[in-house]
């Protein structure tokens, strides 16, 4: 039944929701003929690009009937799931890279899956991951001064949020759980207002103008 639930939730999703391409990904990821393995690789957007320019290979689970369909033409191995539930199919350090672009707030147990994802990294690795930023300027407005908290189709208030993030919560509970944190980082959106008014700013207001937290794990 939790799982129908769960399912039941994305399907209701815009297939554009899944097709979001990650910046600080391709940044990150900057090498060739790797192995990587996309967490809510949704229509499979960002490894078609690591495919196409770095001829790297790249498999993928995602929850979403529709976004699977589209991402098994554009990836090279894909599988329908919840992360949460399924036993992973893959053998121990088989890839280079983990992406969780957007996941851990959706789950129910976030260190738990981080876990049983280290066994298929490779030592020296690295699990990719962003969370959206709660302390957000456009939360916090709304919040303060209308009293209003109202979950949205997308966004930081996303109706399939299961936890909320900031970059000190989000980094607090990686060290607390002993995963190797080497980076973490705000992610202002540029070009915009925001990253213009933090540049004037000097970095002062950047924990209210990031959308996200871009973080770094690598398995010792």
């Amino acid at each position: 039944m939790a799982k129908d639930i769960v399912e039941e939730m994305y399907s209701s999703k815009n297939t554009e929701y899944f097709s979001l391409e990650r910046e600080m990904f391709k940044n990150a990821v900057n090498r060739k003929d790797l192995k990587i393995l996309d967490i809510g690789c949704g229509t499979g957007v960002l490894g078609a690009y690591f495919k196409k320019n770095q001829n790297c290979e790249v498999f993928g689970i995602e929850i979403s009937e529709s976004a699977f369909i589209i991402a098994q033409n554009n990836l090279d191995n894909v599988i329908k799931a919840n992360i949460e539930i399924i036993d992973l199919p893959y053998q121990n350090n088989t890839f280079d890279y983990i992406v969780m672009g957007d996941v851990l707030e959706h789950l129910i147990n976030p260190v738990a899956t981080i876990k049983k994802l280290y066994g298929v990294l490779k030592p020296g690795g690295q699990i990719l991951i962003t969370v959206p930023n709660i302390r957000h300027w456009k939360v916090l407005l709304k919040l303060i001064f209308r009293d209003e908290w109202k979950y949205e189709s997308s966004g930081i208030l996303d109706y399939t949020h299961l936890r909320f993030f900031t970059k000190k919560s989000i980094i607090d509970l990686l060290l607390e759980n002993d995963f190797n944190l080497f980076h973490a980082d705000r992610v202002i959106q540029n070009p915009s207002k925001s990253a213009l008014f933090n540049k004037l700013t000097f970095g002062l207001f950047a924990g209210f103008l990031a959308s996200h937290t871009f973080l770094k794990i690598e398995k010792k």
